[in-house]
């Protein structure tokens, strides 16, 4: 979110950063009401600190919505009380539940069309691609700092008796299983 703010990106996207507070704060506010608050960096401090935002209040939601696929099609999800906040071309969906987004479905509750995004950030590791793939010009993976890591190198391991692979063993010479 800091990296897209010190940018200024234009026509970018988060989805979606778990912040009740500033849920609440938006709720408060009110559609078209502005926000002046830090956003994030509240669950873990390896998550990096929260960003200091001045955002306008774009949409609110209870949160309910249904997926359109082709993950979970059809099936209802609830995101919680949920806004969509902007400071200047930095649009930001901050929601009360923790779930990765599979899909463009809850955006779209809120008016936000994806499609239209020139970059999109998801926290996310691999099921938003059947959603956001045939839109996408190009999905970049990138290692931010989180609990959850694809770099299992970097992963405390604290009850581990023997190497295993990927960490340690190369394919190639890894044991049969």
């Amino acid at each position: 979110m800091q990296t897209f703010l010190d940018q200024k990106l234009d026509k970018a996207l988060i989805l979606y950063i778990v912040d009740p507070d500033v849920v609440a704060l938006a709720h408060k506010a009110g559609v078209g009401g502005e926000i002046e608050t830090e956003v994030g960096g509240k669950s873990d401090p390896i998550q990096g600190p929260p960003v200091k935002m001045k955002a306008e209040v774009k949409a609110l939601s209870e949160g309910k919505f249904k997926y359109d696929g082709p993950m979970y099609a059809g099936l209802t999800g609830n995101m919680g009380p949920s806004a969509w906040i902007q400071q200047d071309g930095v649009s930001v969906v901050v929601v009360t539940a923790r779930e990765q987004p599979f899909g463009p479905a809850f955006s779209k509750t809120l008016g936000i069309d994806c499609e239209s995004m020139k970059y999109i950030s998801v926290k996310s590791s691999a099921h938003f691609r059947a959603s956001f793939e045939p839109f996408a010009g190009s999905i970049f993976n990138v290692e931010a700092k989180a609990i959850h890591t694809h770099d299992f190198a970097k992963l405390n391991h604290q009850r581990r008796n023997r190497d295993f692979y990927p960490v340690e063993i190369p394919y190639e010479t890894a044991p049969e299983i």
